[in-house]
C-alpha cells in the first residue's frame, strides 16, 4: 500500500471506513463527502488498496469514470456498464437488462464517484448485488437534477471532509472553486491552467478547441451550438453522422441516461417530424455497443416545450450537445471546459452553479464573463 501522511481528518475518515466495513457495512452504503480538493477520491484509492477482494471503481458517466482512471482508480468505469447487459428485443433492437452475472457480482467493494447523479432505478438496481457501496459527492455542489439523487437524499453524510490539501491549493482550478465557495468574485487574469477572460476578448477559435462550452441558460445554450455547427460548416437544420448529441431523458431498457454524450453513427429514413438515427456513447469510446433512436425535430430546433405530453413520452430525447447547461453536465468532467459565467441568473444558487460549473473542468478552465 502506498504510503501517504494523512491529517487527522483524512485519518478519521479512513478509520470510520474501515470500521463500517469491518462491521458488515451497515446500511449498505457509506457516504464520503468533500469538497474540491479534499481528497476524497485519493483517500477512496487509498483504503481500497488495503483491501484483499475487488474493489470496482465506477461513476454516472464514462467521462467521470476517465477522471477517476486517471487519478489512479484503475478499471473505473461507468456503473451501467458494471451491472447491465446488452440484449435484443422482439424487433432486433438492442436493449438493457440486468446482468444477474455482473462484475459487480465479483466485488468486495464498490465505489462511486460523483454519486449525486445517480437515480433511484439505477441506484436500486446496484445495490441489488448486496455489495458494499462507498459513494463520493460534494456538497457545494447544485442539488441534482430532476430524477437523480438516490444517494444524496439524507441531510447529512457519514463523513465531510472540509480540509484542502496542500496540493490542491497550488491547482488554480482548485482555488477559484474555494474563491467562489468562500464567496470572493473571480478576478480578470490569467492562471496557467484556469483563467477568467472577458466575452470581447473571447477567440471562437478556443471555443472549438474546447472539449465541452458550459452556460446557464437553455437560450443559450441553443445559441451557441447552433453556433458551434455553424463554425464546424455543418449547415444542414437536423444531426449529422459524427455530431455530439446529448441524451436529455433517462430510458433504461436502452441504457440512455439524462446528461450522458452520444455520437450519430449512422442516420436512418424516417418521415418528420421525426429523426431516426443510430448513435453510439461519446463518453465510453471502447464500447461497441449502439442504440437506435427517433426523436421529434422539435428538439433540434428549440421548440419541444411546444410538444404535448404523449409526443414526449412515446420517444427518445436528444439535442446539441456541443454546450450544455451546467445542471445537465452534473456527474461529469471534461479536460478542458469552457464556462459561460451565467451564476447571475439564479440568484440564491448563483455561487453553487459556478462552482459545479468550474469543477467541471479537470485541467484547464475558461472562464468567460461580460463583465
Amino acid at each position: 500500500m502506498t504510503q501517504l501522511s494523512w491529517s487527522p481528518q483524512q485519518d478519521a475518515a479512513l478509520t470510520s471506513v474501515a470500521t463500517w466495513l469491518r462491521d458488515g457495512a451497515p446500511g449498505q452504503v457509506f457516504r464520503l463527502f468533500g469538497y474540491a480538493g479534499t481528497g476524497k477520491t485519493t483517500l477512496a484509492k487509498h483504503f481500497a488498496e488495503g483491501l484483499p477482494g475487488k474493489v470496482l471503481y465506477g461513476a454516472f458517466t464514462g467521462k467521470a469514470a476517465s477522471v477517476m482512471r486517471k487519478k489512479g482508480c484503475h478499471g473505473a468505469s461507468t456503473i451501467h456498464s458494471m451491472i447491465y447487459r446488452t440484449d435484443t428485443d422482439e424487433y432486433g433492437r438492442t436493449i438493457f437488462r440486468l446482468n444477474p452475472d455482473g462484475i459487480a457480482c465479483e466485488a468486495e467493494l464498490i465505489i462511486i464517484d460523483e454519486c449525486s447523479m445517480v437515480g433511484p432505478d439505477l441506484g436500486r438496481d446496484l445495490l441489488s448485488y448486496g455489495k458494499p457501496v462507498l459513494v463520493l459527492g460534494d456538497p457545494a455542489q447544485l442539488p441534482p437534477v430532476n430524477g437523480a439523487g438516490f444517494f444524496t437524499d439524507k441531510p447529512n453524510p457519514d463523513v465531510l471532509l472540509t480540509e484542502i490539501h496542500r496540493q490542491a491549493l497550488e491547482n488554480p482550478i482548485i482555488r477559484m472553486s474555494i474563491d467562489v465557495r468562500e464567496g470572493h468574485r473571480l478576478e480578470f487574469g490569467d492562471h496557467g491552467a484556469a483563467k477568467v477572460i472577458k466575452r470581447s476578448d473571447l477567440d471562437p477559435k478556443s471555443v472549438l478547441a474546447a472539449d465541452i462550452v458550459l452556460c446557464g441558460m437553455n437560450k443559450t445554450r441553443r445559441a451557441f451550438n447552433n453556433r458551434i455547427r455553424e463554425r464546424k460548416g455543418i449547415t444542414q437544420p437536423g444531426p449529422q453522422r459524427g455530431e455530439k448529441l446529448v441524451c436529455l431523458k433517462n430510458k433504461r431498457d436502452k441504457g440512455l441516461l439524462n446528461g450522458t454524450l452520444w455520437t450519430v453513427e449512422k442516420q436512418k429514413r424516417s418521415a418528420a417530424p421525426w429523426l431516426q438515427m443510430v448513435v453510439k456513447p461519446e463518453d465510453e469510446p471502447d464500447v461497441t455497443t449502439k442504440v437506435d433512436i427517433k426523436v421529434n425535430t422539435a428538439f433540434f430546433n428549440g421548440t419541444e416545450d411546444d410538444l404535448d405530453e404523449n409526443e414526449l413520452r412515446l420517444n427518445e430525447h436528444f439535442t446539441f450537445g456541443y454546450c450544455l447547461t451546467v445542471h445537465k453536465s452534473q456527474g461529469s468532467q471534461w479536460d478542458d471546459v469552457m464556462l459561460f459565467d451565467e451564476s447571475g441568473v439564479f440568484r440564491n444558487d448563483a455561487r453553487r452553479w459556478l462552482y459545479t460549473g468550474l469543477t467541471r473542468a479537470a485541467e484547464r478552465l475558461t472562464i468567460v464573463r461580460a463583465v
